[in-house]
């Protein structure tokens, strides 16, 4: 496990190691090194706003940004809040990425909606250019009884 001199302190890390999903030991995929997943969120979420903007030391921010979508999808932050309610400072700690993690929900399912306004209105553009009546030639008017039929209507009244 790499330590990074970063927002949490050992004694915050103890109370917060036992409640992370993705230990070593737990069914399913494991982090591998959750410590240094939780400062480089700490860093996007209180230092820099910016996942591309994540500091080397902490890894690829794409992996770091990947499993905080997933984190932030399973509601692991708002659990870590309910469990560490009794420890004021890192409970601030959490907050501040729980409302990271809010944002970036927001921003994701507003540009969802965009994408399918979007998809929405090519449709219908696409579907009433199909649908819109098509330059009738003049020799179809000659063949078309609607034609004829007014053309001679025409005559007689004028």
């Amino acid at each position: 496990m790499q330590k990074i001199n970063g927002v949490l302190q050992d004694a915050q890390w103890e109370k917060l190691e036992p409640l992370l999903v993705g230990r070593p030991g737990d069914s399913g995929m494991s982090g591998r090194d959750n410590r240094l997943f939780m400062e480089a969120v700490l860093w996007v979420a209180l230092k820099s706003g910016s996942w591309s903007n994540l500091s080397p030391e902490f890894g690829r921010w794409r992996t770091s940004y990947m499993r905080f979508r997933r984190w932030t999808k399973a509601d692991v932050w708002r659990r870590l809040c309910d469990n560490l309610a009794d420890d004021q400072e890192l409970l601030t700690i959490l907050s501040a990425i729980t409302r990271l993690g809010d944002e970036h929900t927001r921003q994701n399912t507003e540009r969802s909606i965009r994408r399918t306004n979007v998809k929405i209105y090519d449709r219908a553009l696409a579907s009433s250019r199909r649908a819109a009546p098509q330059q009738i030639a003049a020799d179809e008017h000659a063949s078309s009884w609607v034609w004829l039929v007014s053309n001679d209507a025409q005559k007689e009244m004028g």
